[in-house]
């Protein structure tokens, strides 16, 4: 049986099977363009003094029952030039969302507490039924309301370094597709005080599931056609979306890389993605991850939340929350935990 499985998963990678002629991209608003080994283009070494900042953001529940959740978000971000690191700071917010009563309907809202007023957020409520929070039909976990709150959370903060232009280009990890409610209205912030300012909007995301016409991996597609040692592909898709503001782009950033990524600019700043990706492959020579910017990777360790830092933030609430009401709501949503903890 196990000889099958592999001949089959061998099928399915062989090198024959490399190949396609469009990417497929669903919904409205998309004209992709045919896949041609002339759309690739040479990552030049070039001076600069310019600096990137990176930025992204981690969250974790520190308490939680099926009404309520305490979630602890933090961003952090760190400006680079080239291969110098320059500075590097984080931000936190703690958000507590509960369930309400609105409109004859259960809705979820946040109210944050921080000691910092620069990632100061309004108070936010979404549909139990936010089909961009649900997983599949039933209703939305109210934890998840966190990893909204964190991404609109990372969207501040690059405001924020773009409004007081601390590097030239930003850099998000992820994407710049609207996915979440009202995540454009942040975005469209960040947009205008790019453009004001002459920061250039860029988003890398680690992985990527575009398809090509015939099932195939996109980007496993590219990496069979390139014959250069550093190279960006475009054109790939015109888009026409007021939820996705983007030129898209894939790119190797290093010639011993083995990976390559989808890079995003805000579309209104096209002419000036070919020199940011050229900077950018000028902080991918480290090899903890060749290839990948490593100012997203400290970027990364810096918003990190730790378990053991999560425990230590759970035992301080549940110590002071201690009463019976507290555990009559904890004890409803806790029984994973306890099974996940019987060793048999």
């Amino acid at each position: 049986m196990y000889d099958e499985v592999i001949k089959k998963i061998l099928e399915t990678v062989d090198g024959n099977f490399l190949s396609a002629n469009y990417p497929k991209f669903s919904g409205e608003g998309y004209r992709a363009y045919k896949i041609d080994s002339k759309n690739f283009h040479e990552i030049k070494n070039i001076d600069s003094n310019q600096k990137i900042v990176f930025v992204d953001g981690g969250n974790a529940e520190i308490i939680g029952a099926k009404n309520f959740s305490l979630s602890l978000i933090r961003v952090g971000y760190v400006i680079y030039q080239g291969v110098e690191k320059i500075s590097a700071k984080k931000f936190e917010v703690l958000a507590f969302v509960q369930a309400i009563s609105q409109n004859n309907e259960i809705y979820y809202k946040a109210t944050f507490f921080t000691a910092n007023s620069r990632i100061k957020l309004e108070e936010m409520s979404f549909s139990s039924f936010d089909h961009t929070l649900m997983n599949g039909m039933n209703r939305a976990e109210i934890g998840s309301v966190a990893t909204a709150i964190r991404r609109f959370a990372e969207l501040k903060i690059a405001k924020l370094a773009s409004d007081e232009k601390i590097a030239d280009i930003i850099v998000l990890d992820g994407s710049i597709q609207v996915t979440l409610t009202d995540e454009n209205k942040h975005l469209n912030k960040l947009y205008e005080s790019c453009s004001k300012n002459n920061v250039v909007l860029a988003a890398l995301s680690k992985t990527t599931s575009l398809f090509t016409d015939n099932g195939n991996l996109l980007s496993a597609v590219l990496v069979n056609l390139g014959r250069i040692p550093t190279w960006f592909y475009y054109p790939i898709v015109e888009i026409n979306s007021q939820n996705y503001k983007a030129e898209m782009f894939f790119a190797k950033l290093h010639k011993n890389s083995r990976h390559v990524f989808k890079i995003e600019f805000f579309k209104d700043q096209k002419a000036k993605a070919e020199e940011s990706i050229n900077l950018l492959a000028k902080n991918c020579v480290d090899p903890i991850f060749i290839g990948y910017p490593y100012g997203l990777v400290e970027a990364d360790r810096i918003a990190r939340i730790s378990n053991q830092e999560r425990e230590s933030l759970r035992t301080i609430f549940l110590v002071k929350l201690r009463n019976n009401n507290i555990e009559k709501y904890l004890n409803s949503s806790n029984a994973h935990e306890i099974l996940d903890s019987i060793s048999f």
